[in-house]
C-alpha cells in the first residue's frame, strides 16, 4: 500500500500498521512513542479540531486518516523493477 501525506510524504508499507511505524518514524516529535501512543495522540490532535479518528485498531486509524483528508492512497507500482527502469529510459 502506498499513501502520500497532506505534507506531500510517500508512505509504503504492507499492512496498516506498518504504515502506522512509517508515519511515527517520519515525525521528529514523536518517534519515540510506541505505535499506540503515536495514534492517541494524532487521534487527540485531531479531536481538537473537530476531526475524530478512531484508535480501535491499525485498519481502523488508518481509513480515519484518509476520511480526514490526512492521507490520500497512491496508485501501487506493478511494474517489476527492471520493467519499470527500461520505461524510464
Amino acid at each position: 500500500m502506498r499513501y502520500r501525506t497532506n505534507q506531500g510524504l510517500l508512505i509504503e508499507a504492507a499492512s496498516s500498521a506498518e504504515a502506522i511505524t512509517r508515519l511515527r518514524e517520519s515525525s521528529w516529535n514523536e518517534q519515540n512513542l510506541s505505535d499506540r501512543a503515536y495514534m492517541e495522540a494524532v487521534a487527540d490532535r485531531m479531536f481538537q479540531e473537530g476531526i475524530h479518528i478512531s484508535t480501535v485498531s491499525p485498519d481502523i486509524f488508518i481509513a480515519g486518516l484518509l476520511r480526514a483528508g490526512l492521507l490520500t492512497r497512491e496508485a501501487d507500482d506493478t511494474q517489476p523493477d527492471a520493467a519499470k527502469q527500461e520505461t524510464e529510459r
